[in-house]
């Protein structure tokens, strides 16, 4: 029972942290958010990013309602660890998406990365579906059946969620290579711009795969453990979001400093239109 009571306290901290790393770098970004976001036009790309940005902290609720929440039926546990399960998917889509529209622009809209990355999106994506509904299909929420316990417990199929990092992780991979052959292509120009943007890829690529592989294997390995699995899932998914979101504020600032390159109007153009159209061409 202690090894459960240290699971459980583990699970509680990490979710904590999760928060916080959350919180911190909204207050570390809202000067630019405020400034490059908020002013923009309504448009698809400006939800995607409010999605990716405010998400988390749904999705941070419901993992601490479903695993620490008082008096919780045995239909409740159901209901919000299944809600839990998509929203995380539904937010790490759009931060992939974010993404894969990056890779696109910085390609200056190239035919070959227009049929490649969405080919491998949509394949990714339906891994995942089928996987996570797999997962649902074969597992059950049950209410703590012990006093002193809060919150529920997973029983069923846990170990297949590990397919779902692998397919994150594959996708992520080829998005890092593609990143990595136009950087090669621009090096013989004087392109800061590319470089700057291939930089920023390199880490978010890095913290991403490393909590990918590190979920796989607590997944495959802790699989009889539902607090083991989840210990750095609601990490993952938080870093997933500012990592995203900081993509697109870095090339938001690129892409105002440098409007007289062509790789700069496409980026400002795809995110978030140019901010009033650059405040009508700077009057």
């Amino acid at each position: 029972m202690e090894v459960s009571l240290q699971a459980i306290q583990d699970l509680f901290t990490a979710i904590e942290r999760s928060r916080e790393i959350n919180v911190l770098d909204w207050l570390l970004t809202f000067q630019l958010e405020t400034s490059l976001i908020w002013p923009a036009k309504w448009n698809n790309a400006k939800v995607l990013y409010l999605l990716t940005r405010y998400l988390p902290i749904i999705d941070v609720f419901l993992v601490m309602y479903h695993q620490f929440g008082l008096s919780l039926s045995a239909a409740m546990c159901e209901a919000t660890y299944e809600a839990a399960c998509w929203l995380v998917i539904v937010g790490m889509v759009c931060a992939e998406i974010i993404l894969t529209i990056r890779t696109w622009a910085i390609w200056r809209r190239d035919m070959r990365i227009a049929i490649a990355l969405p080919a491998l999106f949509m394949m990714m994506l339906t891994s995942i579906i089928v996987v996570m509904t797999f997962h649902l299909q074969r597992s059950q929420n049950q209410a703590s059946p012990l006093p002193r316990f809060t919150g529920c417990i997973v029983v069923g199929q846990t170990g297949i969620l590990s397919a779902c990092y692998i397919a994150l992780m594959t996708y992520d991979t080829y998005i890092q290579a593609t990143d990595r052959e136009l950087a090669q292509y621009e090096r013989g120009g004087n392109s800061k711009f590319i470089r700057v943007v291939y930089r920023d890829g390199i880490i978010y690529y890095i913290y991403l795969f490393i909590l990918s592989f590190a979920n796989a294997v607590l997944i495959l390995k802790l699989s009889r453990s539902h607090h083991d699995v989840n210990m750095l899932v609601m990490m993952e998914r938080v870093v997933h979001s500012v990592l995203a979101c900081r993509v697109v504020l870095g090339l938001r600032e690129q892409g105002y400093n440098h409007q007289a390159s062509c790789v700069g109007q496409e980026i400002s153009l795809l995110t978030f239109g140019r901010r009033e159209s650059m405040q009508t061409e700077e009057e």
